[in-house]
């Protein structure tokens, strides 16, 4: 029983120039509390602050929501946008803003329902400060980055949210809008956000199952929160949460239908079989749909691949292969869509035994 209506493949952007990536320098050292340690205090509180201001005076808000592009009424066919998007390190904030909008652009023609973006998707925008701190060769010492990750992208962070909620109002557009580092609770974090197409935050999500680096760096590991019913069932974790299966288990008993998985994988090398641990294996445990948006360039002197997908359990697709779109490349921008028949995946999961409850049904 195939439930995939009107697949498109890959596209791929227009690609927009950026300058080389830069990573966070050797000079920000965490230090005891001297005279050097305050001086680079200092020096971080004058390049926030320039940040903030760059921010601030780069962005214009969007006027009134889009009618030109007008809503789809086939429910409760979904039509469902993953973005692949590269986390390269931008000079100027205009380069990162005219590549999300063609993104945006291109989901809306297609009237899509719902748009997921990758992880670490603000952080691009450090690049900005990046012609005052000294190049460093290869991934820093993870010593370096936390006391400057902390003080700097919040500011980024904040930024990424304003302009992701104007989008998605302005396309009206539901928007999974990857994930940004953040302080909460005095605690770094990096935060999932799922937009309304209104423009409101609808949920936050913080990554639970980190990367020994993002430790390294100070990330604090979240808890599975209740995250704000919509009428798509939709619902959000990030990257690694996706290798467990009791994250996926824990979402459906919670009544979710469809589950976006923002990532950003440190890998040089694409691996099929790698990439196949995470979301697609979800699916085929636990009976839903599974969204990938994927982080692809390089970031922090890390070299990202990926490929944006959405995943649905294997007897759903036409080739049993459980791939409903997927990318054709691992590198690189673009954009894959498809449409999910959630009656037919109701059907399907009423057919299925009964996922057993346990210790995972609880936050983590």
């Amino acid at each position: 029983m195939g439930m995939v209506s009107g697949v498109r493949g890959s596209r791929t952007l227009s690609p927009v120039a950026t300058a080389a990536p830069r990573s966070l320098p050797h000079a920000l050292v965490d230090c005891p509390m001297t005279i050097g340690h305050r001086v680079k205090n200092l020096y971080l509180r004058v390049l926030a602050g320039h940040l903030r201001r760059t921010l601030q005076r780069s962005w214009t808000p969007l006027t009134a929501p889009r009618h030109d592009f007008p809503r789809r009424k086939e429910r409760p066919v979904v039509r469902i946008a993953a973005a692949q998007f590269s986390l390269d390190a931008v000079p100027e904030p205009s380069l990162w803003h005219k590549r999300l909008h063609a993104i945006f652009q291109s989901a809306a023609q297609a009237r899509a329902d719902i748009l997921v973006f990758p992880e670490d998707m603000s952080l691009p925008l450090l690049g900005i400060i990046a012609r005052w701190l000294p190049r460093s060769p290869g991934p820093p010492d993870p010593s370096q980055t936390a006391l400057a990750l902390a003080t700097l992208a919040p500011i980024a962070y904040d930024h990424w949210q304003r302009v992701m909620q104007d989008m998605a109002r302005h396309f009206a557009i539901i928007t999974v809008a990857g994930s940004g580092l953040t302080v909460r609770h005095q605690r770094l974090v990096n935060q999932a956000l799922i937009i309304s197409d209104q423009g409101h935050i609808m949920a936050e999500q913080p990554k639970m199952h980190l990367f020994a680096f993002e430790q390294d760096w100070g990330v604090t590991a979240g808890s599975l929160v209740n995250q704000t019913a919509n009428s798509w069932s939709l619902y959000t974790v990030v990257c690694n949460d996706a290798t467990y299966f009791e994250t996926f288990r824990m979402l459906r008993h919670r009544g979710a239908d469809l589950i976006a998985v923002p990532i950003a994988d440190p890998e040089p090398q694409y691996s099929e079989h790698k990439a196949r641990r995470g979301t697609w294996a979800r699916v085929q445990e636990t009976p839903v749909c599974g969204i990938v948006g994927a982080g692809t360039g390089s970031l922090f002197g890390f070299t990202l691949s990926g490929k944006a997908g959405i995943y649905l359990p294997a007897a759903l697709t036409p080739d049993h292969t459980g791939i409903v779109a997927e990318s054709s490349s691992a590198y690189g921008e673009g954009i894959v869509m498809a449409d999910v028949d959630l009656d037919a995946l109701h059907e399907y999961q009423k057919s299925q035994p009964k996922l057993p409850k346990g210790p995972w049904q609880h936050p983590f």
